[in-house]
This record gives structure tokens, C-alpha cells and sequence, in this order.
């Protein structure tokens, strides 16, 4: 019988989480592209897939495991500074904060309470995935699409100024072509604003022109893949999008649909200078693999 994607991922994000926790043990500060290598995905994919499934950032996992590592140091004389000094907090009093805000416990109940101290350390040794089983009640569609070429330019930085990533794409292609042959605004996130840098997320701000205009030393020329792909509908801010995307991770693990090895991109329906924000619409979708 063939194994769920859920069980798939499930055993890609253990071993990801396996080497984040040797790294944590080892004092060393955990690399995206180590932990994405361990679970054998595209970074693009892993830290949305490491939510999914874990229900937390690798930022937030990371100080899950520090602290439950530093619950250990909380037996002898001077057990509270060792554990402070384990848990990467700065004082005792943020370190206790994070303490009980993560296990309910406070440092001095669990000195004194060894089989308690125990309890906690293993429970924030692993993931508190709640109802990452439940699918999410959104409309998502399975749709197929001819392979795309769009021209694109590349912009790092936040992904809430992307106004002038588009307003040099636009400028670039406009000085090619008349703007009748652009078909259609695309945008391919390569990083997820909540885990990268805002400074170093990279994004590509891409328009559909057939097969006109040619790459220059700013416009690149990709090619999105024909394919089935898993399709959200977004309807408001833009910036919002990001983080709704989430759903579409969680759609296709929970459906068993395997996700292919390229990057999810959306499809911008308005334009926000001439469309309320409040009605932009966007799709956003996810390329899946063959069965």
C-alpha cells in the first residue's frame, strides 16, 4: 500500500528536526539549508512544510529545543544561572517567563520536582502539532495550465515594497513592448517573510508577454511548468497572501498529493493602484508532483 504524504513528510521533517536538535545540543546555530537538505526538500519548500507539520517556525522549534535542553541544567547550587546560560535567554527572570509561558512551570517547582523537570524536558523536546491533521475549510482547485514564459526581475528586500520590483519590470518590458502585450502579473516568493530576514527575502516580480520581448541585463526569462497544480483564491491585501499560503501546503499533505520540486507562484489579478485593497484578487498555486 502506499504510504500518506503525511506519513512522507512526517519522516523528511523527523530527520530535519533530529539534526535540529543535534545542532542546538552542539551549541551551533542552525543553517535553513542544512536542515532543508536533511529532509531532502527545496528550501523553498521546507520551512512551509516544517510548519505544516510541526504547527512552528524553525525559529520557534529552535527555542522550543534550547529550552527544553536548559530544563535539564536545573538541578544543583547553582542550577538557575546554568539553565539560564543554556536556554540563550539573557536573565533568569526572561528565561522563567519563557519557562512558564512554554510548560506552565515555574524553575523552582521544577527543581524541586525532578519527575515533573523530566515530564517537561521531554515535552518540549518535540512539537506540539495540535490539529495539523485537520484540513483547512478553504476552496482549493486542482487546475492544469500550458507552460508559461514570463519576464521577470529579481527583488530582495521586504516583501511589502515590492511596488518597486514591479515598477522596474514594468519599465524594463514597457521599453521593449507596448503595454497591450502584457497578459498577465506574476510573482514567484522564493522565502517565507516569517523565517527570513524581511532585508533578504528574495522575490521575483514577473509579467506574461507570450513570447515577445527578450532578457536583458535586468529582465530574466523564466518558464513556469505546465502541470497539475493546487490553486487558492485570495481576495484583499496582498501582503496577506503569504501567509494564507500555508493552506495550500496543508491541503496537499492532508489530500496526498506530493509536491513538486519547483516554487509555488501566485497569479495578480488587480492592479492595488487602480483596485481597492479590500477587493484584489489573486491566486495562488502550488505545483504537484505525479502520484
Amino acid at each position: 500500500m502506499k504510504s500518506s504524504q503525511r506519513a512522507h513528510y512526517a519522516q523528511r521533517i523527523e530527520r530535519a528536526l533530529q539534526r535540529l536538535q543535534q545542532a542546538v545540543a552542539s551549541g551551533d546555530t542552525p543553517n535553513l539549508a542544512d536542515l532543508a537538505a536533511a529532509a531532502a526538500l527545496s528550501e523553498y519548500h521546507f520551512h512551509r512544510v516544517f510548519r505544516c507539520m510541526t504547527g512552528e517556525t524553525v525559529g520557534e522549534a529552535t527555542t522550543r529545543i534550547r529550552l527544553g535542553q536548559a530544563v535539564q541544567r536545573l538541578a544543583g547550587p547553582d542550577a538557575l544561572r546554568d539553565a539560564t546560560d543554556a536556554s540563550g535567554y539573557a536573565t533568569p527572570q526572561s528565561f522563567a517567563r519563557a519557562l512558564k509561558q512554554q510548560s506552565g512551570a515555574t524553575p523552582g517547582e521544577l527543581q524541586a520536582q525532578p519527575e515533573r523537570r523530566d515530564a517537561v524536558r521531554d515535552a518540549l523536546a518535540r512539537p506540539d502539532t495540535g490539529d495539523a491533521d485537520m484540513a483547512p475549510p478553504l476552496r482549493i482547485d486542482i487546475v492544469s495550465f500550458e507552460p508559461l514564459r514570463l519576464l521577470a526581475v529579481r527583488n530582495v528586500g521586504d516583501y511589502r515594497e515590492l511596488n518597486m520590483g514591479y515598477g522596474l519590470v514594468f519599465e524594463r518590458v514597457c521599453a521593449q513592448l507596448a503595454p497591450e502585450a502584457i497578459q498577465g502579473i506574476y510573482g514567484i516568493p522564493h522565502d517565507d517573510p516569517r523565517v527570513v530576514e524581511p532585508a533578504s527575502c528574495r522575490f521575483d516580480c514577473a509579467l506574461d508577454v507570450g513570447s515577445l520581448g527578450q532578457p536583458d541585463d535586468t529582465l530574466q526569462e523564466l518558464h513556469l511548468a505546465n502541470g497539475d497544480h493546487a490553486r487558492l483564491p485570495h481576495q484583499g491585501d496582498y501582503d496577506a497572501i503569504h501567509a494564507a499560503i500555508d493552506a495550500l501546503y496543508d491541503w496537499a499533505i492532508a489530500h496526498d498529493r506530493p509536491i513538486a520540486d519547483r516554487p509555488l507562484f501566485i497569479h495578480y489579478l488587480d492592479d492595488p493602484e487602480q483596485v481597492p485593497v479590500e477587493q484584489l484578487r489573486a491566486f495562488a498555486y502550488l505545483p504537484l508532483a505525479d502520484d
